[in-house]
């Protein structure tokens, strides 16, 4: 059992370790950073625009780091708030610009290029059982969490 652990901790660490890496560089192409890359892409998903506290969330990030991120990708015009009163921006949703959306484009076209070389001779159903399979231990990984939480 201990070796399963330390296969499925060290893959997973190596995984996180080389997708920052990737993130890393490929961002550098269009002038962002790692994090900005996953605030893009997210509100690509939805053009009606996220809050800071969404944006958070659906990053997998802390709202601090988020903030921060999104105040760098108003400065660089790829964002905007949708309510432009500096003391209601919290509250704001934030959206892409057309430049934002011309970015997330290219990043989005970045992804599929990196997913398809990542998937290699993968199987379609094998694909879709990985995916199904990992979703599912984070899934387990979450309600452990939760519990531990709990205790406390």
């Amino acid at each position: 059992m201990r070796d399963r652990f330390e296969l499925f901790t060290i893959s997973v660490t190596r995984a996180y370790k080389y997708i920052q890496q990737i993130k890393k560089h490929e961002s550098a192409t269009f002038g962002i950073k790692g994090i900005h890359v996953m605030c893009i892409v997210a509100l690509g998903k939805y053009p009606q625009g996220l809050t800071v506290t969404e944006l958070a969330s659906s990053c997998c990030e802390d709202k601090a780091a988020i903030s921060r991120t999104v105040d760098s990708l108003a400065e660089k015009g790829y964002i905007t708030y949708e309510e432009a009163q500096a003391r209601r921006r919290w509250r704001s949703k934030v959206i892409l610009t057309e430049k934002g959306r011309e970015v997330t484009k290219g990043v989005e076209q970045l992804i599929e290029e990196i997913v398809g070389k990542i998937k290699g001779e993968l199987t379609t159903e094998q694909e879709v059982a990985f995916y199904r399979m990992f979703s599912l231990i984070n899934d387990r990984l979450a309600e452990y969490c939760e519990k531990l939480e709990r205790r406390e």
